[in-house]
């Protein structure tokens, strides 16, 4: 299976979020993905790396133990490099469906798990684009 999508060259589509050993997306194409993921490294990274909206600007290590928390600065430059708009990704619980972060919207987490575990109480959403490329979310 593939390790991510891009929708019309302009919105990325990953699993977890990016890695500082990444910065494009032709980078991403050749990672060998026909193995199990691995400890650590840039296939680890994009599976299990999540976004910060706080103090972190650009990398930190996960608390998780994998990947890395990334900022801001992160996103931006990463979509500067590879002329894209938006990382959609889905590895983290979003209370509403979804949530976007950071300056211009430059990430959104799509979660579509409702009420992850039986526990958490949230919604679910799918984000739709239409023609025009507004997203849509139809929360479930």
């Amino acid at each position: 299976m593939n390790l991510g999508a891009l929708i019309d060259g302009r919105i990325l589509c990953i699993h977890g979020g990016l890695s500082p050993q990444l910065s494009t997306i032709d980078q991403m194409r050749v990672l060998d993905r026909k193995v199990e993921i691995p400890q650590s490294g840039p296939f680890c990274d994009i599976m299990w790396s999540d976004p910060e909206d706080g103090n972190i600007e650009t990398w930190s290590k996960s608390p998780r133990g994998a990947g890395y928390n990334f900022g801001w600065k992160a996103v931006k430059h990463f979509n500067t490099l590879n002329n894209t708009d938006l990382i959609a990704r889905a590895h983290q619980l979003a209370m509403d469906g979804y949530k976007f972060m950071f300056p211009e919207h430059s990430l959104v987490t799509v979660w579509s798990a409702p009420n992850y575990c039986y526990r958490c109480g949230n919604v679910a959403s799918i984000m739709i684009i239409n023609e025009q490329g507004k997203k849509i979310f139809r929360k479930f």
